[in-house]
């Protein structure tokens, strides 16, 4: 999506520099063909000028080492924009939140009006995923030190609306600043109906079982254990069928907790390219989407948009007031269950099995309606480059102060 912003933003005319890292994720590895170095340079097809900054590689999901990434990539990063001719806005989707706020400091000091996407809330995230908790000192400096970033963004934009409410009722940004936009798609990314077999086939997985496929992140705080532990527990007289497809810090420890509860039924497609993406999501009856503790109140997994373009019924586990479980409910696109209850995800999994198949296929296709009229680059990048080009417009009219105007 920060590409997408880029390259639009290149075809209207401005002169656009992306700051960034050199690639890993989601393995945790460089990519082939990169070999990190301070700075390095290059210009895409659209004119946008890249700029990848050296910074530490967190190979696991824990907190040391993403601190270190996290700040190594803040001090790169933040010297590199002391560097550049002074931009007239700022779009900042970075790491959270050290790197953000390096940035936000460099800003003021340049007078630089900056548009922040929030994508998580910190200390919220953390605490949902039990890694600290709500009155420890920690979550209180995180939380000072999120509101001291976003009270200085000309506009601030989240992917929810509890997202957005969290920053206008406990950070006190004005209200007129904080914008809700979904994250987004392109709908040509997702083919409904192509591959399916062919992913079949190559797990071993029988082209008419019941098959339920996670597509994602494999990490500390996804919840696919979770979703392992009560797969196992299904009837295996009904024929079901787990694919997990994806790669992340818990991905050994999930091929051995398949292998010694579900063998034979719990299967991995790894590595999982992007290419693949449509394949796997088409070779699904139900996609399992979890959740864990309070996550769904702070953040959306940006895979429900790929799930729902697929027109495939999302099985999700979510809090029932989250923004999450609510896109559900409104497109009709599946099932939402209390997240660490495995006995629940079981009963609701044997239920699902149940159903007629033009059932489960009228629930994915509402879920497809759904994500192509409000979850798609037509229906939401406007938005946003809208947003950067008030910022700059107001910046440019003040005589470049980057304290927000209300």
């Amino acid at each position: 999506m920060s590409s997408q912003v880029a390259d639009e933003l290149s075809k209207q005319g401005h002169d656009v520099t992306v700051i960034t890292a050199f690639p890993n994720r989601p393995a945790g590895r460089l990519y082939a063909g990169y070999r990190r170095t301070l700075f390095a340079t290059e210009v895409t097809e659209t004119g946008t000028t890249v700029v990848r900054c050296f910074s530490i590689i967190s190979s696991k999901s824990r907190a040391l080492s993403r601190f270190a990434e996290n700040i190594s990539f803040g001090v790169t990063s933040g010297l590199r924009l002391m560097t550049l001719r002074r931009p007239d806005v700022i779009f900042v989707n970075t790491w959270p939140i050290f790197a953000a706020g390096i940035v936000t400091a460099i800003a003021q000091l340049r007078g630089v009006p900056i548009v922040h996407s929030i994508q998580d809330v910190y200390p919220e995230s953390l605490v949902s995923q039990g890694r600290i908790t709500e009155v420890s000192l920690t979550a209180r400096l995180l939380r000072r030190w999120d509101g001291w970033i976003a009270k200085r963004g000309h506009h601030v934009i989240t992917i929810s609306e509890r997202m957005a409410a969290i920053y206008r009722e406990r950070r006190g940004v004005p209200a007129e600043r904080v914008h809700v936009v979904q994250n987004w798609a392109d709908e040509r990314s997702i083919t409904t109906d192509l591959g399916g077999a062919e992913v079949r086939a190559a797990g071993n997985l029988p082209a008419d079982a019941f098959l339920f496929v996670y597509g994602g992140n494999i990490g500390a705080a996804a919840g696919v254990d979770l979703v392992v532990k009560s797969f196992a527990r299904l009837n295996a007289e009904r024929d079901p069928y787990l694919l997990i497809a994806g790669a992340g810090s818990q991905l050994e420890a999930c091929q051995s907790l398949a292998e010694a509860l579900a063998p034979g039924r719990a299967v991995f497609h790894t590595p999982w390219h992007s290419t693949d993406t449509s394949a796997v999501l088409a070779a699904a009856d139900v996609l399992v989407l979890p959740t864990h503790g309070e996550q769904s109140l702070v953040s959306m997994p940006s895979k429900l948009i790929s799930y729902m373009l697929s027109a495939r019924p999302i099985l999700a586990q979510a809090l029932p007031n989250s923004d999450l479980a609510l896109a559900i409910f409104t497109a009709g696109s599946g099932w939402v269950v209390s997240p660490g209850d495995p006995e629940e995800l079981t009963r609701v999994m044997e239920h699902v099995m149940t159903l007629p198949r033009e059932e489960i296929q009228r629930m994915g296709q509402a879920g497809r309606s759904y994500a192509l009229n409000h979850l798609t680059r037509g229906a939401c990048l406007p938005a946003v480059t809208a947003l950067v080009e008030r910022a700059a417009a107001d910046g440019a009219r003040v005589g470049g102060s980057s304290q927000p105007t209300g």
